[in-house]
């Protein structure tokens, strides 16, 4: 085996790839660069360093790791990393270098990588994400408020020892996930995935690291509808949890919407006399405004909301909400104190989007057109697809309207003939 490693690139990337750990640390000088060193570790880890006299005195400093291809970082030959990936020229041009300025007196340990920590990388991709976006116009704030969630809570506490991106790799993605709940574990994933595929991070990376993760499963299919009982139990519930978890659920069965265009309803998307929502563009998952109407039922549930005032004494844009500042957020809390307001025996597993489908199936039940069903959800894919779809620009509102009083006076037969309403109370 030569004593050292060949000049020409391609041979050199052979012989590196070509080399057996020892059972000792191994620093093997390059031919081609004074100085240069791969040094090899018994667990097959390869890293370069560079040996010079700074400040008089016999000095080594590393100056990257070992990869074949190398980084695509424009920065590459400014900046002094361990973790950095560095390819052979790459690694002698750095080198070259750092004894250059060793020569002059200058201390290239003491520089200062510039933006390469993970957190100011994330600060900046969602700051990305709610101005410029990444296909050319910003995502939905809404979006980036999840981005900016996941982040905090289900990636950053797990890689706080990660100080340059440059550093992770795919296996690192894999450890994140396994460390998450399957929930949080997909979102983690997505997020993740439009990070790295962000052009700035791919450059610094030189690759989507991604691209080799293992995605997290598909979670299944979920068909569950709640039962009349357990719409009962719910809806009961529902009036001991009060503003404002209580009327909220409320609302999601009744108006069959997502979780978070109830939750993140404005006051000014109501109309004037309280029986109809207009969900603004933004807030859709098909960027389309959206009229949804309220029966007397809904409309009453409506009206018992008290309006929060903030601490200035201005009224909140907010119908739920426990700051004034923002929408209502405390699921994960909401859904406990429900549960257990459902008392003994529990329902069996459900989520908050069990309400859209059991709303949805129990229209079917109540002889509503699919076309209608399809209107009121707000959905583009079932019978009213491809051409049709394309021309037919109907919007079923007064189908809509029958449908949702009709789906109201089940629920008022489901849940007993006295229904309570919740009490307006701040």
């Amino acid at each position: 085996m030569p004593i050292s490693i060949p000049g020409q690139f391609k041979k050199a990337a052979s012989f590196i790839n070509s080399l057996e750990p020892a059972t000792t640390r191994q620093e093997i000088p390059d031919s081609a660069q004074a100085g240069l060193y791969l040094v090899v570790q018994p667990s097959g880890a390869l890293s370069w360093a560079v040996r010079a006299k700074i400040d008089g005195k016999a000095s080594k400093v590393t100056i990257g790791r070992y990869d074949e291809v190398g980084s695509a970082d424009d920065r590459i030959g400014t900046l002094i990393s361990p973790t950095q990936a560095l390819n052979v020229t790459q690694a002698r041009a750095i080198a070259e270098r750092v004894r250059n300025d060793a020569k002059r007196g200058n201390d290239p340990r003491l520089q200062k990588i510039d933006k390469t920590g993970l957190a100011a990388w994330f600060d900046d991709f969602v700051r990305t994400a709610r101005t410029a976006g990444f296909k050319g116009r910003a995502v939905k704030g809404s979006t980036a408020d999840e981005y900016e969630r996941i982040i905090a809570t289900n990636i950053k506490p797990h890689w706080t020892h990660v100080t340059d991106i440059r550093t992770l790799d795919y296996r690192d993605v894999e450890k994140l996930l396994n460390k998450l709940t399957p929930g949080a574990r997909r979102n983690a994933f997505a997020v993740l995935s439009a990070f790295f595929r962000w052009k700035p991070v791919a450059r610094a990376i030189g690759r989507n690291i991604i691209e080799l993760a293992e995605p997290p499963a598909k979670p299944q299919s979920r068909d569950r509808v709640l039962s009349q009982d357990e719409i009962k139990t719910v809806w009961k519930a529902a009036e001991k949890c009060g503003y404002p978890f209580g009327p909220m659920v409320q609302l999601l069965l009744l108006t069959g919407q997502r979780r978070d265009e109830i939750a993140e309803l404005k006051w000014r998307e109501l109309s004037d006399d309280r029986d109809a929502i207009t969900l603004e563009a933004a807030r859709t998952k098909n960027s389309r405004p959206h009229v949804v109407p309220l029966s007397p039922l809904a409309k009453t549930i409506v009206e018992a909301i008290p309006r929060i005032i903030d601490a200035e004494g201005e009224a909140s844009h907010y119908v739920f909400t426990t700051t004034a500042a923002t929408p209502f957020s405390g699921f994960s809390n909401g859904k406990k104190a429900l549960d257990k307001h459902c008392g003994e025996p529990a329902l069996p597993e459900w989520h908050l989007h069990d309400l859209r489908r059991t709303c949805a199936t129990e229209l079917a039940k109540l002889g509503i057109k699919q076309e209608v069903t399809e209107a009121i959800l707000n959905h583009k894919t079932g019978k009213v697809s491809g051409v049709a779809a394309i021309y037919n620009r109907y919007e079923y509102q007064d189908e809509k309207r029958q449908a949702l009083e009709k789906w109201a006076i089940r629920v008022q037969a489901i849940v007993a003939e006295n229904v309570e309403l919740l009490r307006k109370t701040a």
